[in-house]
């Protein structure tokens, strides 16, 4: 307990102080006044929770004393050590909040210990119940913030109840919304290095307070609720003035709530603003409307506030960039190069920001499935390629931002170019010519002659040297490729056996048969059948 002593007399407050040391260390003198205005000015810095005073002093009396610090700081407690034996002086010190009036000359070590013990249980009583009424009104508050989402989501949603109640629900949330002029914000949470706040649940609490504090003051009407993860949604009632646009002020105020979450919290953040209505009708579109336009941002992590009727909403068709270069290499042979391109494709996406996540998931798994097709080529065992590829499409549909969705792309491109430069025979440049010749046009008529036409050498030299390095002859590895092509091509799409056997440049449906049950062990629709229940 802090005790403060003050009294005129200096012998007394000495004596009382060597009087409190003999209690222990339960008790700490804090500081000494002469009166009360110096008691006063001891207590606005300093905590205390015990002051000892006398009546009479110069300047301010005890009296004067125990009133002020009633007003100011209630939860200090006075006790009284006059040398005054009237009843008024105690009647009056009691009525303005003393806890205990004690004559000087009846102070005992014994009933000085039994007033400050009386006190101490007085001061952890009130922090108890201070700590009881806090934990009720956070309970309070808890529920209110739950009630308010729970019918905020289905107002947005259209429901009928809801919307008849807007009115009467307004008042009581006292959010001060109305009808007219009534706009919908869009608010994505984004990943932050500065974060003030790491607990999530205090983070959203902190985040609606900012909020729904900067609307008030902004726009002197509003409210904020957490929609969905990282999303909160905004409703506010904004009019055009004579010095702003309605459009104006809606930016005004977006980048005002952007600032002071980056301010307080250190989060960084997202808008998207709908068209204004009149009419609570028009609320799901608004909602509708904000959340599509929140969508690029968020993937990209774009600290940005875009207007749903912006013309630049990407995505477009003639604006999705295409990998021609990864493409080119990786049908080349040229593997090495593959993973640059795939990065220089990736700055691009990242540059341009043309895709929604839905074409940049598709992007990432068209490059990814690419590069697990020529892995089977190159003799990557099939056990790693399958795991991949089957879950290839989980591991993206997970990826919440393109910073996610690049990471994983650019390692799933590296991992397979290291499988491939482990896996793949080391050939003389002429053999590796051909082999990477037969990986680009296995799919048509292709002859030992046209092989050995492209590399330059005799049609029977070839031949020895082809079978020489490789271990196959040029039908046995063609037919190879070839089939491990078809089983691509049949693990993922739903193709007639005869569409599969044309496209891997075998026009007899019965002999592509023969020759992939011999290789496999099943049948093609068997084989099709077994990857789709996986």
């Amino acid at each position: 307990m802090n005790i403060l002593i003050v009294d005129d007399e200096p012998i007394f407050r000495e004596w009382f102080q060597m009087t409190v040391a003999r209690l222990g260390e339960r008790y700490h003198i804090a500081g000494e006044a002469a009166n009360g205005l110096e008691a006063l000015d001891f207590c606005q810095s300093q905590h205390v929770d015990l002051v000892v005073t006398d009546i009479k002093m110069p300047g301010m009396n005890g009296i004067e004393l125990i009133k002020r610090l009633k007003e100011e700081m209630p939860r200090i407690r006075v006790v009284i050590f006059s040398s005054y034996n009237e009843f008024q002086f105690a009647a009056e010190a009691l009525k303005f909040g003393a806890s205990e009036y004690i004559l000087k000359a009846e102070i005992t070590l014994q009933g000085l210990d039994e007033v400050l013990l009386k006190i101490g249980k007085d001061i952890e009583l009130d922090h108890s119940k201070l700590v009881e009424m806090n934990s009720l009104r956070s309970l309070l508050n808890q529920n209110q913030l739950a009630l308010r989402t729970a019918y905020f989501k289905e107002l947005l949603q259209g429901n009928q109840q809801e919307l008849n109640d807007f009115h009467d629900k307004m008042v009581l949330f006292g959010t001060g919304v109305t009808e007219r002029n009534l706009t919908v914000l869009a608010l994505g949470l984004l990943p932050s290095s500065e974060l003030k706040i790491q607990e999530e649940d205090l983070r959203i609490l902190a985040v609606t307070n900012i909020v729904n504090e900067t609307l008030m003051n902004e726009a002197g009407n509003g409210c904020s609720f957490l929609y969905e993860e990282n999303v909160v949604m905004l409703l506010v009632n904004i009019k055009s003035t004579s010095m702003k646009s309605q459009r104006e002020s809606l930016l005004l105020l977006a980048n005002r709530v952007t600032e002071n979450l980056r301010k307080f919290i250190g989060l960084h953040s997202a808008i998207s603003i709908s068209t204004t209505y009149s009419r609570l009708s028009f609320l799901p579109e608004q909602a509708r409307e904000a959340l599509e336009s929140l969508h690029l941002p968020l993937f990209y992590e774009d600290r940005s506030i875009v207007f749903c009727q912006s013309p630049s909403s990407g995505g477009q068709a003639d604006t999705i960039p295409v990998p021609d270069s990864f493409h080119r290499f990786l049908d080349m042979g040229q593997i090495r190069e593959v993973s640059e391109a795939c990065r220089q494709f990736m700055n691009e996406m990242t540059e341009h920001k043309a895709l929604n996540a839905k074409q940049a998931r598709a992007l990432s798994l068209e490059l990814t499935y690419a590069m697990v097709n020529k892995a089977r080529a190159y003799q990557v065992p099939a056990a790693k390629l399958d795991l991949l590829y089957s879950e290839a499409h989980m591991e993206v549909m997970r990826l919440k931002t393109f910073r996610e969705l690049r990471g994983w792309t650019e390692n799933m491109v590296d991992t397979i170019v290291q499988w491939i430069e482990l896996h793949r025979r080391k050939y003389g440049e002429a053999v590796q010519n051909a082999c990477d010749f037969i990986q680009s046009h296995f799919s048509e008529e292709l002859s030992l002659q046209q092989v050995a036409d492209h590399v330059h050498l005799s049609r029977n030299y070839f031949s020895e040297l082809f079978k020489k390095e490789t271990g196959l002859n040029f039908n046995e590895y063609l037919m190879q490729v070839r089939l491990e092509q078809a089983m691509n091509l049949l693990s993922t799409k739903a193709l007639k056996v005869s569409e599969a056997a044309v496209q891997v440049g075998y026009a007899n449906a019965s002999y592509f048969i023969k020759l992939f049950k011999k290789y496999t062990g099943f049948s093609p629709t068997e084989y099709m059948e077994l990857h789709n229940r996986a």
